[in-house]
């Protein structure tokens, strides 16, 4: 893949592949960057479907994964079940959003550059044989757009509002929404003028829609923070954010599991908080996560807050914490959680 941003312009995605370039992902040709590495996955068949366009045109984009299979033509009958050996149960769907809430994107590298992007979604496809994953790499491209071209702190899209631009989207979905009428359009939380204003939070809606009684989990996953002088770690948060109670005894036994797997890490910061939306944040309304479990029900709904680490000025012996935070810490996070999903499901290890 050779697209770059610089300022307010993208490189064409016909670059010559010797032409050596930064690769941050654009939200203007976001399809087009995908296209140009996921057919290069070796154990996975991948699609791409336009599933939106925001107010300035770009695409919203679902990348759909799923395992490859071996040479069909070598199936064979199971005597004693009339069943091909290859016949399985239907997979469930992992549904992964990026970016909802923009808020410190381009400064975390798994988010906005090629190279750590695929680390992190190598995590999801080792998965594979257990789920079909589903991928929205850019929920907001509009916003990841006004935060490089001309508002450093931006958690919104940029759809026009009565006073300023923009809609918070992970504020705008149709769950206990905008209690808090005094929220005006030039707030970074404003939920919009009703739930489901915004073309973004629509397409999300209708993908729970339509697979909903396929999807077992649903991730929302973003930056906790604009940037790394301003730290409030690493956090998987889960429902509910519009009240205290949360009545889910699953996610107490799941930050458990998150606990013992970073006392083995190596990574300077080695907790992860794992709470409520509400401990957390405070009251939030309109979240996708509340609405992924309230509404549809979705089994494990959560949402991933990944804290921007800023590497030493002088690299020399010093550790690329970017890096280090994603293997040790969310490398081990996303291993546990989508192993804690299948065993939950399953009742049994992973084979």
């Amino acid at each position: 893949m050779q697209m770059v941003q610089q300022g307010d312009t993208t490189k064409s995605p016909h670059l010559p592949s010797s032409e050596e370039v930064e690769s941050v992902l654009s939200p203007y040709s976001i399809k087009h960057q995908l296209l140009h590495f996921t057919n290069n996955f070796s154990n996975a068949n991948v699609t791409l479907d336009v599933i939106g366009r925001t107010v300035e045109y770009n695409d919203i984009v679902l990348l759909k994964m799923t395992e490859k299979k071996g040479d069909p033509t070598k199936r064979y009958l199971r005597t004693n079940e009339g069943k091909y050996a290859d016949d399985s149960q239907e997979k469930k769907i992992i549904l992964i959003v990026h970016g909802l809430s923009v808020m410190g994107a381009t400064n975390l590298e798994c988010l906005s550059h090629e190279n750590a992007f695929l680390k992190l979604l190598s995590y999801y496809t080792d998965y594979l044989d257990e789920f079909d994953i589903f991928l929205i790499p850019m929920a907001n491209p509009d916003g990841i757009a006004a935060l490089r071209t001309s508002n450093p702190i931006w958690n919104k899209n940029a759809s026009p509002q009565n006073d300023c631009p923009g809609v918070a989207l992970d504020r705008n979905f149709d769950i206990a929404w905008n209690n808090n009428v005094s929220i005006n359009s030039c707030h970074q939380d404003y939920p919009g003028s009703a739930p489901f204003s915004e073309a973004e939070t629509r397409a999300i809606r209708d993908i729970f829609h339509k697979y909903s009684h396929k999807i077992i989990a649903y991730l929302n996953v973003h930056a906790g923070t604009y940037d790394s002088t301003t730290f409030k770690g690493d956090a998987v948060l889960y429902p509910k954010g519009y009240t205290e109670s949360s009545d889910d005894d699953k996610y107490i036994d799941l930050k458990g599991e998150i606990d013992e797997a970073m006392r083995n890490a190596s990574f300077q910061v080695i907790s992860v908080t794992v709470d409520t939306l509400y401990s957390w944040y405070g009251k939030v309304t309109g979240s996708s996560v509340d609405y992924a479990f309230e509404v549809y029900g979705i089994p494990f709904a959560l949402e991933l807050a990944m804290q921007i680490y800023q590497n030493p000025i002088d690299y020399g012996d010093h550790p690329d914490y970017h890096d280090n935070a994603l293997v040790e810490v969310w490398g081990r996070v996303i291993d546990v959680i989508l192993s804690f999903i299948w065993k939950s499901h399953n009742g049994n290890e992973i084979q």
